[in-house]
């Protein structure tokens, strides 16, 4: 499944929390936002069930308007990767969050994908989910890269690993 969501991607922030005669509130600075992102993914709701869901985010961020002339391009291509705040990772949680419940059946089994954010002259936030297995399956496994190194690594849990 391929989710696409426009606009801005917005990052998780952390909860505030104030103290009015004693009593503790808290509140969560991103709630308009989340209540405008699941509003969205209604429109991908499915019957379809993922027992063991694997998501992959490409988080394609706006162009900064102080970008000089001569790297404007550069940042159109697309291919330009983010290397400013916000962090993936509270990117990845605000949305994770807010496919709990409309898309997925809880996040406790969600693997990650690759998550990765770039400079786009459109900013949205493309999400896919795949359905995977119990057990793990090698093209979940991102290590080709590690091989292309030359590191000679076994890459199973097990210790001490040897297929007869």
């Amino acid at each position: 499944m391929k989710i696409v969501i426009p606009g801005d991607p917005v990052p998780q922030a952390r909860m505030k929390y104030s103290n009015r005669n004693g009593f503790v509130t808290t509140y969560d600075p991103k709630a308009k936002e989340k209540k405008e992102i699941r509003q969205i993914l209604e429109v991908y709701k499915t019957n379809v069930f993922y027992d063991y869901p694997r998501v992959s985010f490409l988080f394609c961020m706006p162009i900064p308007s102080s970008v000089l002339v001569r790297e404007k391009e550069m940042y159109r291509s697309g291919s330009l990767k983010h290397d400013k705040k916000p962090d993936v990772d509270n990117l990845v949680k605000l949305y994770l969050d807010c496919l709990d419940g409309i898309i997925l059946n809880g996040d406790q089994k969600v693997s990650l994908g690759p998550c990765v954010k770039v400079y786009s002259t459109d900013p949205k936030t493309m999400i896919w989910i795949q359905n995977t297995a119990r057990l793990i399956s090698p093209w979940e496994l991102d290590f080709v890269s590690l091989d292309a190194l030359g590191h000679d690594k076994q890459y199973s849990c097990q210790p001490d690993y040897h297929p007869d």
